[in-house]
């Protein structure tokens, strides 16, 4: 089964990278280093929030009910609209909670989108990844032990490919205060997300 980086890696080309650039105001560069480091972020928030039972389940019904075939993967011109990115800011505040914000302007920093620019590419980006889990889970008939098992394994992969990044992106979820995460090793060109995520 193809792990869900990896599916998200096959639908942003470089054509729907550069319609969500232009979508946000910034360039190719920055938003391509920018989602890399956002779908692992997402991913970890999402595992975090179903490691229990009851978050699992949760997130089963989720992908049941909004995300089951994994259409938007098929529709991604979808997700510059209004609606679709509006259901990606609903995704990030319950996964993130009250660290949205700060993931947000932190990122925005880090790769010159500024705050809105990246809390808008991450409202992209959501769907995609709830896409990506949803089809996964249709297409291996997952419950929700089968769904966490499929997360725990997705973040080992990226910790393989990157432990210190990886590790980094924990720390940011596991902080408590508003205070400046340096992501600058997350971003270098190059880094073992980006060649990863942009082969």
């Amino acid at each position: 089964m193809s792990g869900i980086m990896d599916m998200i890696t096959q639908q942003l080309g470089s054509s729907m990278v550069d319609q969500m650039a232009k979508k946000i105001g910034g360039n190719n560069d920055n938003v391509k280093r920018a989602a890399a480091v956002a779908v692992p972020m997402i991913l970890s928030a999402i595992k975090r929030n179903a490691s229990s039972q009851k978050g699992a389940e949760a997130l089963a019904g989720a992908l049941d009910k909004k995300h089951s075939d994994g259409g938007i993967l098929g529709n991604l011109g979808g997700l510059l609209g209004g609606s679709s990115m509006k259901d990606g800011g609903k995704i990030l505040g319950h996964v993130f909670g009250n660290k949205q914000n700060n993931m947000q302007q932190q990122l925005g920093k880090a790769t010159g989108l500024g705050g809105q620019g990246a809390g808008d590419l991450m409202s992209m980006l959501a769907p995609m990844v709830m896409g990506a889990l949803g089809k996964a889970k249709q297409g291996n008939n997952m419950g929700f032990g089968g769904l966490q098992d499929l997360l725990k394994n997705e973040q080992e992969s990226i910790q393989r490919r990157q432990p210190k990044q990886a590790g980094m992106i924990e720390g940011m979820l596991d902080s408590d205060g508003d205070g400046d995460v340096d992501l600058g090793d997350i971003l270098k060109k190059g880094s073992g997300l980006l060649s990863g995520f942009f082969k």
